[in-house]
């Protein structure tokens, strides 16, 4: 029947040893891309959090950074996290800055998010 060409054994194993981690490698690039963008929502969403409660009318930078910090304990995913709120008379703003869970070695996998909305006030009916 068929013969095997001695050339040629064990070609199948050495293209395995070769290709697995090659393969192995993108599916950790696909898990850790999924990480990132998980972190990416997480701090667009507390950024959001943080602005909609500093933006009321009794609300300052203090709030909105205690909401987005509540917020961020609650989901997690994000670390060395840094949260900031500037709350001006007619804008609020917030940051939040922090670092994806790093699957893949060597790569940076920080967030940053921002969110701005202006400031809600309270006009009397006479002056509508």
């Amino acid at each position: 029947m068929g013969q095997r060409r001695h050339d040629e054994t064990g070609v199948t194993t050495i293209q395995v040893a070769i290709l697995f981690p090659v393969v192995l490698f993108w599916i950790m690039l696909i898990v850790q891309y999924g990480l990132w963008w998980h972190a990416k929502q997480v701090a667009n969403a507390a950024a959001a959090e943080a602005v909609a409660t500093a933006r009321v009318p009794d609300g300052d930078a203090r709030l909105g950074e205690d909401a987005a910090r509540s917020y961020l304990a609650q989901a997690g995913n994000l670390a060395n996290v840094t949260v900031s709120v500037t709350w001006k008379p007619t804008l609020v703003t917030a940051e939040v800055h922090g670092d994806a869970p790093r699957l893949v070695p060597g790569f940076n996998w920080s967030v940053t998010a921002r969110s701005a909305a202006p400031v809600e006030r309270f006009i009397p009916e006479p002056e509508r």
